[in-house]
């Protein structure tokens, strides 16, 4: 690879991913709303706006003729109990869990199939079981997203362009603090994020004729 684009670039799963890159010699376009502490090439994107993923499909398709693989790695979580669902969290987490990574993958399709690019669709384990009490909205995002890549799988199928759902657990990083304000609960017990990098770095750098079209990844003798 040489150069990558990728949501959720400035914290979290996606920082560790892009500063791997970059430690690798690989350019990242960094997907987000506030600039990596890295060096990326930054475009300011609010995934929750449709007009804001155009702006910067247009830009990407304008001044990057080469792209190697993007990497859909954005999401907010959703805790709240059945009877006190609230539209607006709703649409927000679905426009950046869902809709967002859906848009920009579509509007960059020429450039994805000229450059025969890989997708990685960064998921949960979440979205491979019935979920949490408390999360039905952060549970239903999850299971569209493995549609999602399963539905590109198909469409793709005559491209040598791979598709990876990752379907990752628990993770010690500051997503579900930045919700709740409380700080988790046994950190040693979360998985790493440098550590699962690895493998999404090692998965993308594959021989071509290799896909792994889904995996998941599981907190071992979680409490």
């Amino acid at each position: 690879m040489e150069k990558i684009i990728l949501t959720g670039a400035s914290d979290g799963l996606g920082k560790e991913f892009g500063k791997l890159c970059v430690k690798n010699k690989i350019e990242v376009i960094a997907l987000c709303r506030t600039k990596p502490d890295y060096d990326c090439v930054f475009l300011r994107t609010d995934l929750s706006d449709e007009t804001s993923i155009e702006k910067t499909c247009q830009h990407i398709k304008e001044n990057d003729e080469k792209i190697d693989a993007i990497i859909n790695c954005a999401g907010v979580p959703g805790v709240q109990k059945l009877e006190e669902v609230t539209y607006d969290v709703l649409d927000n987490l679905m426009k950046i869990n869902v809709l967002a990574p859906i848009y920009l993958t579509t509007c960059l399709m020429p450039l994805i199939k000229k450059n025969q690019a890989d997708i990685l669709n960064v998921g949960s384990t979440i979205g491979t079981k019935a979920g949490y009490p408390d999360q039905i909205a952060y549970t239903t995002s999850k299971w569209a997203m493995r549609g999602t890549s399963y539905n590109l799988q198909l469409e793709l199928k005559n491209e040598n362009c791979r598709v990876i759902q990752f379907n990752v657990g628990g993770m010690n990083t500051k997503m579900h603090t930045k919700w709740t304000g409380k700080e988790i609960e046994h950190p040693e017990e979360w998985m790493d994020p440098k550590d699962i990098v690895n493998l999404m770095f090692y998965l993308l750098n594959l021989p071509k004729n290799i896909e792994i079209s889904e995996i998941t990844i599981n907190r071992k003798n979680k409490k």
